[in-house]
């Protein structure tokens, strides 16, 4: 008696070899799976959320609109570092993660991470963008930013916003006509977060997914080098089981994760690549036991 659902993968349009780039740009699902295959791939071969975590469609072209034109964004840059309320400077643009007591740190930090990802995703055979949420902040007063966080910050000073899937369609044709124009070989990998949103009611969540997965199908089905990854159907069928979410019962658990891993390197790695990984993960396993034994 089969007990589970098991979903089938879509047709393989990507293969990673040793030598091929991939970045990885969303939601913290995008983090996660990103850092397990950053450590089969290596760091060299393998970018992380430059911008830090990402959760909605429109921060992430933001952000992607910005890599591709790095340069022209300089000041921009510059002008939305902010004093926070706690006393220390933040980036509306990027996480807490590039955060400093000192503004030039703080710059520093961001224009050099910036220019790093500027690099390789303008040299990398696939970006996976993974969608979390459908809704946005953007800043009241001028300059008027969409945020990639709100740092703590009070609400009020920010506008909630929700668009439509006509916009949404409408700025990712023009993110995607952006990317393919910049770096000809590259192919986009979308992929939806399963963690679902408690704060918006789960009704109200379910809705954003499915806006998303309309989005990332809707694209798949207009651009040729496009794909879509069944992340979140994987974590809703084949582990929908508590024991694979984490203690607050919506966030994946590590156990899951690492299931959703395997299944995107059996889809997209090669033969090479997958012994290449085996390795790695010994040599990575061995350095954390040698790193626990002093």
């Amino acid at each position: 008696m089969n007990l589970f659902t098991q979903v089938t993968l879509p047709p393989k349009i990507i293969t990673l070899e040793p030598h091929s780039n991939i970045m990885f740009i969303g939601s913290c699902f995008a983090e996660h799976v990103g850092v397990q295959i950053q450590q089969r791939m290596g760091e060299t071969n393998c970018d992380v959320n430059p911008f830090g975590v990402l959760y909605n469609p429109v921060s992430i072209a933001q952000g992607i609109d910005m890599l591709i034109n790095f340069s022209i964004y300089k000041q921009r840059i510059t002008e939305n570092i902010f004093l926070g309320q706690d006393n220390i400077h933040h980036s509306w643009l990027h996480t807490s993660h590039f955060s400093d007591t000192d503004k030039e740190k703080c710059l520093e930090k961001i224009l050099h991470r910036m220019e790093q990802a500027h690099n390789r995703l303008l040299s990398a055979d696939v970006l996976c963008v993974t969608f979390g949420t459908t809704r946005y902040y953007e800043l009241k007063e001028p300059p008027h930013t969409i945020v990639a966080n709100c740092h703590k910050e009070p609400q009020k000073i920010f506008i909630e916003k929700e668009p439509t899937l006509e916009e949404l369609l409408e700025l990712w044709q023009q993110t995607l006509d952006s990317l393919y124009r910049a770096n000809p070989k590259l192919t986009v990998c979308f992929t939806v977060s399963p963690y679902r949103y408690r704060k918006y009611g789960f009704h109200e969540s379910q809705i954003q997914k499915s806006k998303l997965l309309i989005l990332a199908d809707t694209l798949c089905k207009t651009y040729k080098q496009t794909a879509y990854f069944p992340a979140y159907e994987i974590m809703m069928d084949e582990l929908r089981d508590y024991r694979f979410y984490a203690t607050d019962m919506l966030h994946p658990s590590e156990q899951a994760i690492a299931i959703i891993t395997e299944r995107f390197t059996e889809w997209t790695f090669s033969k090479e690549m997958t012994d290449v990984a085996e390795q790695r993960i010994k040599e990575w396993k061995q350095k954390q036991h040698r790193a626990i034994m002093r």
